[in-house]
């Protein structure tokens, strides 16, 4: 601060007063100045420490020529000595000035007062507007959103640039909204019992909440707080700091860390509900996991299997028979599956072994019981194939393809009957060689047995080599134990003698039919026709007329029957020829 007081006036004699009382007080360093001087920009260079303006001018002029003061020394506190005005003094203060005096009413003691104290107020708002301007720069330049709010109303009362920036909200949009509009609906009832139970002081840490942008965008930032006064109120202070990434990151490694625990207690979970025994070993041969067939399976518990090295664990000549099988696949890192007997243990096993960078998977599988009765079902098949190649009918099954799963040897046979190949398992039934015709019927046929219908029915067909065969044939559905349809099997006899005597039955019951209705229908006309005219004849004049028209009616109605009778006689020869040919 300088150390030179100027004055500014245009009356000589009373600045010439004011330079006695200045100089009385303490301050010998006193420049003169008048307004014509203060217009023209004819200011002094000495370094200053007070202004005071001593004016005799009407409100408005006074004002004015102040205005110019003040800005020409902005950072300079004014003293105003004037007339009795203490309106336009008043005025002057409420400027930029730091005091008002009037003329012949102040005292030295006041006078040294006022400059004291002008000059202690201008160094105070000094201090203020730098406090203000380093207020501004730690919140309105923060890089953080910040935001001053009313913890009654929950209204924005000021933001910073970040905010506007981050949140997509103007400024004007900010001061008409509150707290709650920038977050979900779901979190504001946390939101508002939050507010309300900060009654401590200082900073607080609100914690992670998540917030929404004007583009309807959310992302997560951490709220820190801290009461603050605004414009007289109690309000609080908030920087909002984005750690969207570091909580989404946390979140995704929680959610991963969740699935990978899902996910290795579906795998203990599977690994022990198996039949199967499991173990893993590393490449020490050391056991790092085994399930609960596995105990069961050697009779040891996990907690003493757990880090024991696996050739002293498994029976003596379980290890002598697996381990260099074991060795290889740790050597060539290749899967491998083998079966074993093990007669110190009487069991069959299944051995699957899955090599790894870091060590051996083994899934152990008893194949014991399936062993005896693949065993028994080889002798049962045996017994079966003995039983259905010993028969001249046709008996074979088909798969939902309409390939052969089975065949007795009468059916191959008949097969080669219409290709020199005949049919294998595997292939399709409908071999070539087959009529266009007979291959769609029994195409039909399987359908609908596949379908799930089961069929019975007769069938003519010409077989080469064979002739014209009648065929009892059945389509049975074969289904598995969920009853799903996965076959048919079928089978069929010859009633090819059977057939043509039951035809021929049929065809002397129809020719019996027609002699009875000939009998019973055709001849009954012709004999009433003969009564009838039998009743009118006139036996007193035989040769009348009327009895010779009679006559000739007779003769015609006689051939009728003769002829009637004649065919009659036909049919039956027909039929004793019929029984002679069989």
């Amino acid at each position: 601060m300088g150390s030179n007081i100027m004055v500014i006036g245009n009356c000589s004699e009373e600045a010439g007063v004011l330079k006695e009382q200045l100089i009385s007080i303490g301050e010998k360093e006193v420049i003169f100045l008048t307004t014509d001087q203060l217009t023209s920009c004819q200011c002094p260079k000495q370094s200053l420490k007070l202004i005071i303006f001593m004016t005799e001018l009407l409100d408005t002029q006074a004002l004015e020529q102040f205005k110019t003061l003040y800005a020409a020394f902005p950072k300079k506190p004014i003293i105003i000595i004037s007339a009795d005005d203490t309106e336009t003094g008043l005025k002057m203060v409420s400027l930029g000035a730091q005091d008002h005096l009037v003329k012949g009413e102040y005292s030295l003691p006041l006078l040294k007062k006022s400059i004291h104290y002008a000059i202690e107020r201008s160094a105070m708002l000094k201090q203020i507007d730098k406090t203000k301007n380093e207020y501004q720069g730690l919140f309105m330049d923060n890089p953080n959103p910040m935001w001053i709010y009313d913890p009654d109303t929950y209204k924005f009362l000021q933001v910073n640039k970040a905010a506007v920036d981050n949140y997509g909200y103007s400024k004007e949009e900010f001061l008409n909204m509150t707290i709650k509009d920038i977050r979900p609906e779901g979190d504001v009832f946390r939101l508002q019992k939050m507010v309300k139970s900060q009654k401590e002081e200082g900073v607080i840490d609100g914690g992670v909440w998540l917030h929404r942008k004007a583009s309807g965008d959310e992302f997560y930032v951490h709220i820190y707080s801290h009461d603050t006064s605004f414009k007289g109120k109690k309000t609080r202070l908030v920087v909002a700091i984005d750690v969207d990434k570091s909580v989404k990151h946390e979140k995704k490694n929680e959610e991963l860390t969740r699935q990978l625990q899902t996910y290795s207690d579906r795998i203990n979970t599977i690994l022990n509900s198996i039949r199967d025994s499991f173990f893993a070993v590393d490449k020490n041969w050391n056991f790092i996991y085994v399930n609960k067939m596995f105990e069961l399976l050697f009779a040891k518990k996990k907690e003493h299997l757990l880090g024991k090295n696996v050739w002293t664990v498994f029976p003596k000549e379980f290890a002598t028979k697996i381990a260099p099988r074991y060795e290889k696949a740790m050597k060539t890192k290749k899967h491998f599956k083998f079966e074993e007997f093990f007669e110190e243990m009487n069991m069959w096993f299944s051995v699957s072994v899955y090599p790894s960078q870091e060590g051996l998977s083994v899934y152990i599988q008893d194949i014991t019981q399936s062993k005896i009765m693949k065993e028994e079902i080889f002798k049962e098949r045996t017994k079966l194939n003995a039983l259905i190649n010993n028969t001249d009918d046709l008996i074979w099954s088909i798969d939902k393809h309409m390939r052969l799963l089975t065949a007795n040897d009468a059916l191959k046979a008949i097969m080669k009957q219409f290709n020199s190949h005949g049919v294998k398992v595997g292939e399709n039934i409908l071999v070539d060689g087959i009529e266009e015709s007979i291959k769609a019927d029994w195409a039909g046929y399987y359908k609908k047995a596949l379908e799930g219908t089961a069929l019975n029915l007769e069938y003519e067909v010409t077989i080469p080599g064979k002739g014209r065969k009648y065929l009892e044939v059945s389509f049975n559905p074969i289904k598995n134990q969920k009853s799903e349809v996965f076959g048919v099997g079928c089978y069929a006899r010859d009633i090819t003698e059977r057939k043509v005597h039951q035809l021929t039955i049929e065809k002397h019951n129809r020719l019996l039919e027609e002699i009875a209705w000939k009998q019973s229908h055709k001849m009954r006309g012709p004999v009433a026709s003969i009564l009838g005219i039998m009743s009118m004849l006139d036996l007193n004049d035989l040769n009348s007329t009327f009895n010779q028209e009679l006559l000739k009616h007779l003769k015609t109605t006689t051939d009728k029957l003769d002829l009637m009778i004649k065919e009659i006689v036909k049919s039956t020869i027909s039929i004793e020829a019929s029984n002679k040919g069989e």
